[in-house]
Order: C-alpha cells, then structure tokens, then sequence
C-alpha cells in the first residue's frame, strides 16, 4: 500500500490560491477529490444539499450519488469517499488541524454542473 504525501499549509494562503484560480466567488472555487479525481465547485456541493463541512472534504458523490466506489471501485466518479473515514487520503493539512482536498486546476469543467439531490 502506497502513503499518500500531505503538505501542510495555512488555510490564508490556500484560500488566497483559490481565489487567484477562480475568483473571488467562492462558488466558484473547485476542489479535486483524491480517490477518483472527480471535479466539483462549492455551488455543485450546495446544490447537492451538502453540509459546509463536506466542500473539498468529502467527495461530492455522497451528495449526487456515487457513480463508484471509493475502494475497490473503478471508472469516473464521483465516489463515495468520506475524508474523516477509516482512510484519510485528504492531500493538504490546512493550520495543522483540517485535511482537505487540492484545489483543482484553473481550468478544470465543473463537472456535476445541474446535479440534483441525493434523495
């Protein structure tokens, strides 16, 4: 079993390259989920019914419902990956106490763009 490489770094600076990806729209902002690379904007988790805690926690598929599975599973998500389960794979530790996703490429679609909620 590979370990997953987490940097550290203060929530300042990552909101600051958010902002610098995306705006200073905070829907806007994009986080790429770790598990199976799905793609999702803070608005694609509030259409979804998510709690604030889930954005760039928990993968979105536990909100749209999973396309796959988190382990095991194969092909594109979105999964079922929970960052604060048994396994966490969250690459960045804001302030030393919150493991998140990366912040996806400045360019990357937004992918569940008009999901509905998980019902």
């Amino acid at each position: 079993m590979s370990t997953i490489a987490m940097r550290t770094c203060a929530s300042v600076e990552y909101y600051a390259e958010a902002e610098r990806r995306f705006g200073s729209d905070v829907m806007g902002w994009k986080f790429k989920c770790p598990v199976c690379g799905h793609v999702a904007s803070v608005a694609d988790y509030k259409n979804a019914g998510a709690p604030d805690g889930a954005v760039g926690f928990s993968c979105i598929g536990r909100y749209v419902g999973a396309k796959r599975e988190a382990f095991g599973g194969t092909g594109p998500g979105p999964c079922n990956y929970a960052g604060g389960g048994l396994f966490k794979l969250n690459p960045v530790l804001l302030d030393g106490k919150t493991a998140v996703f990366e912040l996806a490429d400045a360019d990357a679609a937004r992918h569940v763009e008009g999901a509905s909620r998980k019902g």
